[in-house]
């Protein structure tokens, strides 16, 4: 009896993986589309985020944009 059960679990847990691993293939799958979609998207994007910096721009705090700068709220505890 203590064999049916093991082979029962074992298989339970088999079948829980493998509908995670669909899960997940599922899942970057949809994410690389839409991006690909909305960005024209490189060959062979899986949607992974870029570690490159942007170049550096300037003009993006400005002298009106630092007087108008606030600091992010705190969150909620």
């Amino acid at each position: 009896m203590t064999r049916g059960w093991g082979a029962a679990v074992g298989a339970a847990v088999a079948v829980v993986l493998v509908a995670v691993v669909v899960a997940g293939v599922v899942t970057a799958r949809r994410s690389g589309t839409e991006e690909s979609g909305s960005t024209g998207g490189a060959v062979g994007d899986t949607g992974a985020t870029s570690t490159r910096l942007p170049s550096p721009d300037s003009s993006y705090w400005s002298p009106e944009r630092m007087d108008e700068a606030e600091p992010a709220p705190m969150p909620p505890r």
